[in-house]
């Protein structure tokens, strides 16, 4: 597990002064990250369990919780700035593990035109930040959630469903009219192309939802209840039979040129766990860096870490979850040995000094960019000698 750098803030706190130890955020914590500490009358927050989902600092009623991640401000201020760019006054709040691309989430939806704002959990958004959006003149807002047993913070889906029924009623009362938020629910699975498919078994050895199951007629049943849309599988297909939903292999292929295409040299492209790691609103990066957020590390395939070389870039990070903090059943440490496994064929060719691996938690703020700071150092350092 990845250790946090000396003195190193916490992505989440709790102010003392502010708590009045009601223990609603003991209740809500899917991680028992906090507790209740009767002795010294405190609530006591274990950042070492913290998965930085964000359900407490929601649901606080006395505000007593801080969190650097998407807070009220931040995202209020992030709808002021981008909703000329998108010249809409509808909201689509998204799950990043439920949310298919936006042309899609508008047709989930049935609008054109609208604000996104894509999250970890959906149940980070606070009542006092869905009113706030429809007092800033936002006329409606939709919420595409996972299905509730699909949640990878287990509370967050269904604590949403409950706020939107509990403020529809209210804002109704007050002469909103009818279901101004909208929720609707959707989980991204796995594909299966039964004329590629040759019945290797892959899949089923090494999917840790025991999703895919080989049949007597010779091919791969998915249960797609079962699927957790982690990609692993579709990254180890041999015949590329298998692909997943937002995450299609093609169309990671057309976005790694156009990524580096806009980047400036030294060029490093990033396959992001979208659970590792919450990059800020505005999306700000350095001009070096390219990231594509994936539903899992274990998405990365060897075809797109060669195609990224391909098209010019000096290095290939891949960012996951560490071991303990991943969100799919042990996915994360799976990931580190197919990376390993691309690294070696990279090695035979002489270019395996341009992948690298590193893990990291969103609890530490920061560790992503120290970790593509030391890459970037290895690479740089490996040009130097090469060049004498």
């Amino acid at each position: 597990m990845s250790q946090p750098v000396a003195e190193a803030k916490a992505a989440v706190n709790i102010k003392e002064e502010q708590c009045s130890r009601c223990a609603i955020c003991a209740s809500l914590c899917p991680y028992d990250a906090i507790t209740q500490d009767h002795e010294n009358n405190l609530m006591v927050l274990d950042i070492e369990k913290c998965q930085v989902c964000g359900i407490c600092y929601s649901a606080c009623p006395a505000k007593a919780i801080d969190t650097i991640y998407y807070s009220g401000e931040s995202v209020l201020k992030y709808l002021e700035k981008v909703r000329p760019q998108y010249q809409g006054d509808s909201l689509v709040i998204m799950c990043k593990g439920s949310a298919p691309d936006f042309s899609e989430v508008g047709r989930l939806f049935g609008v054109k035109k609208f604000i996104p704002l894509a999250v970890p959990c959906v149940g980070r958004i606070s009542e006092e930040v869905l009113l706030g959006v429809l007092v800033a003149g936002i006329k409606k807002i939709n919420i595409l959630a996972c299905d509730e047993d699909y949640c990878r913070f287990h509370r967050g889906s269904p604590l949403t469903g409950r706020r939107t029924i509990a403020l529809n009623r209210m804002l109704e009362q007050l002469g909103y009219g009818p279901e101004v938020i909208t929720l609707k629910r959707n989980s991204l699975k796995v594909t299966v192309d039964k004329d590629l498919c040759i019945a290797c078994g892959t899949c089923v050895a090494y999917c840790p939802y025991d999703a895919p199951t080989l049949t007597s007629a010779g091919g791969i049943s998915f249960d797609l209840d079962a699927c957790r849309g982690c990609g692993l599988c579709v990254a180890l297909c041999p015949a590329f039979a298998l692909d997943l939903d937002n995450w299609e292999r093609a169309r990671i292929s057309d976005l790694i040129p156009k990524l580096l295409n806009e980047m400036k040299p030294p060029k490093i492209l990033v396959f992001r766990c979208q659970w590792a790691d919450y990059p800020p609103l505005n999306g700000d990066m350095s001009p070096n860096i390219g990231t594509i957020d994936m539903p899992c590390a274990g998405r990365v395939e060897a075809v797109h870490v060669l195609e990224a070389i391909q098209n010019g870039a000096d290095g290939v990070m891949v960012v996951a979850c560490s071991e303990d903090d991943c969100k799919q059943e042990g996915v994360s440490a799976r990931a580190e040995h197919v990376a390993a496994r691309i690294k070696e064929k990279l090695d035979q060719i002489g270019l395996g000094d341009k992948l690298n691996f590193a893990s990291v938690s969103p609890r530490y703020p920061g560790q992503v960019e120290a970790k593509v700071r030391e890459f970037r150092q290895s690479l740089e350092g490996a040009k130097k000698g090469a060049a004498k």
